[in-house]
C-alpha cells in the first residue's frame, strides 16, 4: 500500500475575527503561534508530521511570513523536509487555493491538506496517510463534529455517503444549535488527489478551499469521499477558544 509523503499545512489567514481580542489582552502571536501545553500549535502539527515520516512539509503564509521564518530558524533549522512557501499580496488576496495553484508542480502524487489551527490526534493523520482511502475520488475530507465554525463548510451525510455540501454555515445561534444537533461537520483536514488543479476551472482564484470542495461536489459527488473522525479536535477560531484551552500566550 503506497503511502502519501506530502502535508501541506496552512499557517493561518488574517485572522480578523481573534486578531482585535488578542492584541487587547496583549498577546502578540498569531493564532497558530498560540502555546498549548508549552508548544505552538504549529509545532504540534510539525513534530506529528516529522514523526509520520512526512518527507515533505509545505507551509503556506501569506500573513505571518516574518514571525514563521523565526519560528523556523529557531525551532526547525536542520529540518531539510519543511518548506515555507510565502504568499506575499498575491496570496493575501486569493488565499490557500492561489498558493497551493503556484505549487502544483510539486504534486505527482496526492497530498495531505490541513488548517494550522486545529490539532488532532496522530491516528487520524496516519489513516488517511495511505492513498486507499482517496481511491478515484479528488479529496477525501475529514469530519469533525467538534469543529462547528460559521465560517466553514456543512456536510449532510446520509449513512456514510455525503448527501449535501454546503460552504458556509449560518451565523445564528439558533442555526448553530441546529446543526449540532443533526450533526453537521466542518473541514479543516483532507486528502487532495493531484488532479485537483485541473479539474476546477479557475482553481487558484476560489479563495477558500472550501469553495474548491462545493464546486467538485456539485460536478460530480462520486469525487468527494468522507472520514469520520470521532477523536480528539482541538481548534482555535476566535478568543473563546482560547480561553476554554486555558492558553495565556
Amino acid at each position: 500500500m503506497k503511502s502519501i509523503d506530502t502535508i501541506v499545512i496552512a499557517v493561518g489567514g488574517q485572522g480578523r475575527r481573534i486578531s482585535a481580542d488578542l492584541k487587547k489582552r496583549e498577546i502578540k502571536a498569531s493564532k497558530i503561534f498560540l502555546e498549548l501545553n508549552g508548544k505552538p500549535f504549529l509545532g504540534h502539527l510539525l513534530d506529528m508530521s516529522l514523526a509520520l515520516n512526512f518527507q515533505r512539509i509545505f507551509l503556506l503564509s501569506s500573513y505571518h511570513e516574518h514571525e514563521l521564518h523565526i519560528f523556523l530558524k529557531e525551532n526547525y533549522p536542520t529540518a531539510s523536509q519543511i518548506t515555507p512557501i510565502y504568499g506575499g499580496k498575491t496570496g493575501r488576496k486569493w488565499g490557500v487555493p492561489w498558493l497551493l495553484y503556484s505549487i502544483k508542480q510539486e504534486f505527482k502524487n496526492p497530498f495531505i491538506y490541513s488548517d494550522g489551527n486545529i490539532l488532532y490526534d496522530e491516528n487520524i493523520l496516519k489513516k488517511i496517510k495511505t492513498t486507499a482511502g482517496l481511491q478515484s475520488a479528488l479529496a477525501n475530507v475529514v469530519l469533525s463534529h467538534k469543529d462547528l465554525a460559521p465560517t466553514h463548510s456543512r456536510f449532510i451525510l446520509q449513512g456514510k455517503q455525503i448527501k449535501s455540501v454546503d460552504t458556509r454555515l449560518l451565523n445564528s445561534e439558533d442555526d448553530r444549535r441546529v446543526f449540532k444537533r443533526q450533526k453537521f461537520y466542518s473541514l479543516g483536514l483532507m486528502t487532495l488527489s493531484q488532479n485537483i488543479f485541473s479539474f476546477i476551472p479557475s482553481f487558484a482564484y476560489k479563495k477558500d478551499l472550501d469553495f474548491v470542495i462545493h464546486d467538485i461536489f456539485k460536478l460530480d459527488k462520486n469525487m468527494v469521499k468522507a472520514t469520520i473522525y470521532n477523536g480528539s479536535w482541538i481548534v482555535i477560531h476566535n478568543i473563546h477558544d482560547v480561553d476554554k484551552l486555558g492558553i495565556k500566550r
